[in-house]
């Protein structure tokens, strides 16, 4: 598809080319990340204030991922139906209520009933703005912005542990969860007065349960769509095994302290940073985007082979795996916001539908990968980490080679 300008552009204050819009976008997908990681600071406060147990503490985490895993599967169909505008500012309204519900609740039970609300909320927030993107813009437009809005949302689990140790500093764990509502309500009336709806007129989906399972299957049996699924899934589950290990590995076993390690951690999301800058730069100099694609996968397989053999062989020590992290996360930069315009393309009037099977497909890889984590790590190597970081990457690059590549010979004209 050729490069066009936005053929939509919104009613709206902020123009969809500037990167005040970005930045807007990037708020959105930053929540979720920003609702994880402020919060693990307060857990153990959380525990002695509510009088509740350590698990049912660590349940504030698992019941946001529960609400914000199913959220975009009943939205998305919404967002398909009634527009994005509407749904955006229901999930931005339930995320802001939920929060303050969250920062006030008197009880361990109505904390974690406010927490599945919260992930609900967010999970519009996660699903919209790539569905955004799509709508108004095509070809290396679309890939820029797409890679702006994840190096936007990279910054999230950046600074969400400082964010919330210093709110922990100041006050308390009630004091974090009214700071994303905060966040939440600042972020709606920007989406408020200065969104229109970005859906094109006229291409609004049945919510008949017959037509909704009929777009699921459509979405589902296409072929580069659910190549680059998965692709976007597999990707995502080996950042998630770095994610889920890192804190054994580095911690645990290499006896790192809490400040070094929220060092490394920050260093390696840097560099996803800047794959996605390194992305959005190619694509605004309409540079080849599957030469970039193609070297980012490669690297992505060669970094955690060679931590899989460094494992091993007894030699993996921090400088060693901190530039291979870093190399994989710079992959990633480059593979998921390709892997995401990829699948949603040519998605047409489903693509609320589209963006909510791509995002159930990249939570449930990424949970898999985090179980497998904790299932083989054996308290004294790395491997349980590096070799499902490999498994995860192969496997995407298997789906790329066999599945993924003759689909796009095939429908790419001669």
């Amino acid at each position: 598809m050729p490069d066009t300008p936005p053929s939509r552009t919104p009613r709206a204050a902020i123009d969809p080319a500037t990167t005040a819009f970005i930045l807007f976008l990037g708020a959105l997908a930053a929540l979720p990340p920003l609702s994880i990681d402020m919060g693990l600071p307060g857990l153990g406060q959380v525990q002695d204030s509510l009088k509740a147990t350590a698990n049912q503490a660590t349940m504030t985490l698992s019941l946001f991922l529960l609400g914000f895993a199913m959220a975009p599967l009943v939205l998305g169909p919404m967002a398909d139906r009634f527009g994005r505008r509407p749904i955006l500012l229901w999930g931005l309204a339930v995320f802001t209520v939920a929060g303050l519900g969250c920062a006030m609740a008197p009880s361990i039970g109505s904390l974690l009933a406010f927490r599945v609300l919260q992930g609900i909320g967010a999970g519009a927030g996660a699903m919209l703005p790539v569905v955004i993107v799509r709508d108004l813009f095509s070809g290396a437009q679309a890939r820029a912005r797409m890679s702006y809005v994840s190096l936007v949302l990279g910054i999230g689990p950046i600074i969400a542990p400082a964010l919330g140790a210093g709110i922990m500093a100041l006050s308390g764990w009630r004091e974090i969860y009214g700071a994303l509502s905060l966040a939440g309500a600042i972020i709606f009336g920007v989406a408020f007065w200065s969104f229109g709806e970005s859906a094109r007129p006229g291409q609004r989906s049945s919510l008949r349960p017959r037509d909704i399972l009929r777009n699921y299957r459509n979405v589902l049996s296409h072929r580069i769509f659910l190549g680059f699924a998965l692709v976007n899934g597999l990707t995502f589950a080996a950042m998630f095994a770095y994610i889920s290990g890192s804190p054994l590995v580095l911690m645990a076993n290499m006896g790192l302290s809490t400040g070094a390690y929220s060092l490394i951690f920050a260093i390696t999301a840097g560099a996803m940073v800047v794959g996605s800058s390194v992305n959005g730069w190619a694509a605004t100099r309409e540079m080849s985007p599957k030469m970039l694609f193609r070297t980012a996968m490669a690297l992505l397989v060669l970094s955690p082979l060679v931590l899989v053999v460094l494992t091993l062989t007894g030699d993996l020590t921090v400088p060693a795996l901190v530039p291979l992290i870093a190399v994989t996360t710079f992959s990633l930069g480059i593979v998921m916001p390709n892997s995401t315009h990829g699948a949603l393309q040519p998605m047409g009037r489903t693509a609320g539908v589209a963006s909510a099977v791509l995002r159930a497909i990249q939570m449930a890889c990424g949970a898999a990968a985090s179980g497998l984590v904790a299932a083989l790590y054996d308290g004294k190597s790395a491997i349980a980490m590096t070799g499902t970081m490999l498994l995860c990457a192969a496997a995407a690059a298997i789906v790329y080679l066999w599945m993924l590549k003759p689909a796009l010979a095939k429908a790419t004209p001669a």
